[in-house]
């Protein structure tokens, strides 16, 4: 790994970090239990841990700071079911379906390393995560501003995200807390285009700029297989040791007490 990556290397100082396989959750739970892990991993009650999870149904998840009126089709949520949810992450608008989606949160203290250090040594363990699959990636040098790629993550990719013949695989967002970072991401399998269209006006030009797994490996890729890899991913590239674990009872219920207070209200969704 480059110079820049402050996270030890295997078999010189090993960390072991927690591995959680979640199941499916709606979209404000999984929002919650994300920020849990990182304030408790801020707190010293919560080890690092790199949780895969999947949602109950497709919802549409907003950045941080992000506007929504103008990002996001609200009738047609409606009509269709499709709830809208807040991340705690930056970054933009995204419809969570048919993907495999990550969080990894650590203890981080203030001023170790930078932003753009964090992005660069998770991206490689995303980055040798989806070799082990088969897909000739590279990480990005950035190519637009954000600005240009209006309210939709996958319109653009930023410097060290994923991309295939530089159409944007993966996308991710971070958050710096005091003592921790908290990092989300998505890793498309599938793209249904019409319905991101129909759900996020400024999907029309993803056709361009994002593809999934199905389209560069021509098949579809198990859920098993999907685990596997980013479990040797991670542990090759950050050089630590993955412990299959669950969350804790406190984790789940202060995340459900999240969830009610934040996340499951419209004051904190559809908040300017």
């Amino acid at each position: 790994m480059s110079g820049v990556m402050s996270i030890p290397e295997r078999g010189k100082h090993e960390s072991r970090w927690r591995f959680i396989l979640d199941e499916p959750r709606d979209g404000p739970t999984n929002m919650a239990i994300d920020e849990v892990l990182a304030s408790g991993c801020a707190r010293g009650w919560s080890p690092p841990t790199l949780r895969l999870y999947r949602w109950t149904i497709p919802t549409v998840s907003l950045g941080y700071n992000q506007p929504i009126h103008g990002q996001v089709d609200l009738s047609t949520c409606h009509q269709r079911g499709v709830p809208v949810v807040r991340r705690p992450t930056g970054g933009r608008a995204l419809l969570h379906d048919q993907e495999l989606t990550y969080s990894l949160a650590l203890p981080n203290r203030r001023g170790s390393r930078g932003v753009l250090q964090d992005y660069q040594w998770i991206s490689k363990c995303l980055l040798l995560a989806v070799r082990k699959l088969g897909v000739v990636a590279t990480l990005s040098r950035g190519d637009r501003a954000a600005g240009a790629a209006g309210g939709l993550c996958f319109n653009s990719s930023s410097r060290y995200e994923l991309t295939v013949d530089g159409r944007k695989l993966v996308g991710s967002a971070q958050r710096r807390y005091d003592h921790a970072l908290l990092q989300q991401g998505s890793l498309l399998i599938e793209i249904d285009l019409a319905a991101w269209i129909a759900l996020l006006p400024q999907a029309r030009e993803m056709a361009m700029r994002a593809t999934a797994l199905r389209c560069v490996l021509g098949r579809s890729a198990s859920w098993e297989e999907l685990v596997k890899a980013i479990h040797v991913g991670f542990e090759e590239g950050a050089g630590v040791g993955l412990d299959l674990g669950e969350l804790t009872p406190r984790e789940l219920k202060t995340a459900q007490t999240l969830v009610q207070k934040q996340y499951g209200t419209s004051d904190w969704t559809f908040r300017r």
